[in-house]
């Protein structure tokens, strides 16, 4: 694998442990259901005392998601980078599964299973946030509304910091052909995207070749990143995929991500701008830019090389 995990746990998912971390997410029958309210200042509804690693944790080793994330949230209060009158709802840091399972994203978090994306966070508070509260696996420095990879072909590749731990995250997709597609990503270089979008996106490519008499033969996964999009076009029946993007390390994680679906030809995989492509006409070329991004150039390229276009 090209992607390597700092974690001791197992963070990178296969099929041979897939069953296994879709287990870790389940819920045992005694964990009990905890909400806080969400608007109230946290220094109001809890003692700070008694938020300790081993409050509310239930026989199964989980603990409320509320219940954790006030755990976080104390942490972030007591060292001042949020006002003492914080709020989950208003204050909380974006908290990243390690593991998406669909829509069954966890209610009862698992230990070491929890990625944290703050833009206040430093050094210091994510070394606490790693030895005080065990749900923890990563914490990373940035802003949620930032485009992390390369947002375009004259961008710079960004990432978020990674602090503290390890970032490394899986997403386990259905899909209409029923088969559960894996995804594994470093969460500091990759785009925020959890499995319930990438679902939707496939549903959407699902019924364009279903409702269009297309050859299955070459297609292009023009922007394919992780590579989502292109390997459900090779599950599906396409004779080839060409597969490109112009961040390298996109490159990577699609490499890891074709081998862990178990694809191992028919395929091509190019590191270029989609503008400079050089390729041969194809039946079908997918284009999945990121929000807001300027694909005029892009699509008119789309639109010549290939007979059928989808802009996702």
């Amino acid at each position: 694998m090209n992607q390597k995990c700092s974690c001791d746990n197992d963070c990178f998912t296969t099929k041979d442990n897939l069953k296994e971390k879709i287990k870790l997410i389940e819920e045992c029958e005694k964990c009990q259901e905890i909400q806080i309210k969400k608007f109230t200042p946290l220094k109001d509804l809890l003692d700070f005392n008694d938020l300790t690693d081993n409050y509310k944790r239930c026989e199964c080793k989980k603990r409320p998601i509320d219940i954790v994330m006030s755990h976080i949230l104390k942490i972030m209060i007591e060292e001042r980078i949020i006002e003492e009158d914080a709020t989950l709802r208003k204050n909380s840091p974006v908290p990243l599964s390690g593991f998406y399972y669909s829509t069954l994203n966890p209610q009862f978090i698992a230990q070491k299973t929890l990625i944290l994306l703050h833009p206040d966070f430093n050094k210091k508070v994510a070394l606490r946030l790693m030895n005080e509260v065990s749900e923890v696996k990563g914490v990373l420095k940035g802003n949620p509304q930032d485009t992390i990879g390369q947002f375009d072909k004259n961008s710079k590749i960004k990432h978020f910091e990674l602090l503290c731990g390890c970032d490394m995250q899986t997403n386990i997709v259905r899909t209409l052909i029923n088969e559960k597609l894996i995804f594994n990503k470093k969460q500091s270089k990759n785009h925020i995207e959890v499995a319930m979008t990438t679902e939707e996106k496939l549903i959407r490519l699902h019924n364009f070749l279903e409702n269009n008499s297309i050859n299955k033969g070459t297609a292009i996964d023009g922007l394919c990143g992780g590579g989502a999009l292109g390997i459900y076009l090779l599950k599906y029946g396409f004779k080839k995929v060409i597969f490109n993007d112009a961040n390298p390390e996109a490159i990577e994680t699609l490499k890891d991500n074709l081998e862990i679906n178990e694809i191992t030809e028919n395929f091509e995989i190019y590191n270029e701008n989609f503008e400079d492509l050089n390729v041969e006409k194809a039946d079908l070329c997918i284009i999945d830019a990121f929000p807001k991004a300027d694909i005029d150039e892009i699509s008119k390229k789309a639109y010549k090389i290939a007979n059928n276009v989808v802009i996702i």
